[in-house]
């Protein structure tokens, strides 16, 4: 259950020999389904050693120097989704989605910039998002958000 066009490429691009590949999984992990992109990929670092694995809390500047490294980047956070928004979110972020990147704003795209404007370039780079309906203090992830991040992790984990 996959939305967006760019879910085929990003399985080809991801899982070409020889990349240098980077996951950033962030969220809150102590509100309940909001930590589902930072539990999906301590998933996916178990299972593939091959891709670079980062789980945070939020995106930060710091992270700017990983991702100029990478060959592909992958962003993988949670959405609030209301009950028919059971789908993966998955897009792929291009160059000219770098100009509105601004201020001090962390998001993928202002990430990829300052990656591209301190070391030069930006690598492959794609966000998916895995729909949350929980926000409530707590570790514990809903039924239909743990089915999601394992759609995620049998994604990439293979």
């Amino acid at each position: 259950m996959i939305a967006g066009t760019d879910s085929t490429a990003l399985r080809d691009e991801f899982r070409r020999a020889g990349v240098a590949r980077l996951i950033i999984g962030y969220g809150n992990d102590l509100r309940s389904d909001d930590g589902a992109g930072i539990r999906a990929a301590a998933m996916i670092a178990a299972r593939d050693l091959k891709t670079r694995v980062i789980t945070c809390h939020q995106l930060t500047p710091e992270l700017a120097d990983d991702i100029a490294r990478a060959a592909q980047v992958v962003f993988i956070d949670a959405y609030a989704a209301d009950e028919n928004g059971v789908r993966l979110r998955i897009e792929r972020i291009g160059n000219g989605d770098m100009s509105s990147a601004q201020g001090h704003r962390s998001d993928p795209a202002s990430l990829l910039d300052l990656a591209r404007r301190l070391n030069g370039r930006v690598p492959e780079a794609w966000v998916v998002g895995i729909p949350a309906y929980c926000f409530d203090a707590g570790e514990v992830i809903s039924r239909a958000t743990a089915q999601r991040i394992d759609e995620v992790v049998a994604w990439f984990g293979e």
